[in-house]
């Protein structure tokens, strides 16, 4: 359940997000100049070397938080 808070995004729906910034913004040194994120650092985030750091997820206006995962048995339902 979202509630009133939007919704949850993904390692892959974060990325999408950025790249879009990014081509609004008129490319990686613009968007890294408006944002202040390293260049370099946004550099390495669009091509899997590093995560999405703090920086990046609030140039996107977004908040990290936690959810729990739902574990799933390889010995069947419970009875």
């Amino acid at each position: 359940m979202l509630g009133s808070y939007g919704r949850f995004f993904d390692h892959d729906d974060v990325l999408k997000l950025l790249h879009s910034r990014i081509k609004a913004a008129g490319g990686q040194g613009a968007f890294s100049s408006q944002s202040g994120v390293d260049r370099t650092h946004l550099n390495a985030v669009l091509n899997g070397r590093r995560p999405a750091s703090p920086s990046i997820i609030k140039a996107l206006n977004l908040r990290t938080v936690y959810a729990p995962v739902e574990r799933q048995s390889s010995a069947g339902p419970r009875r």
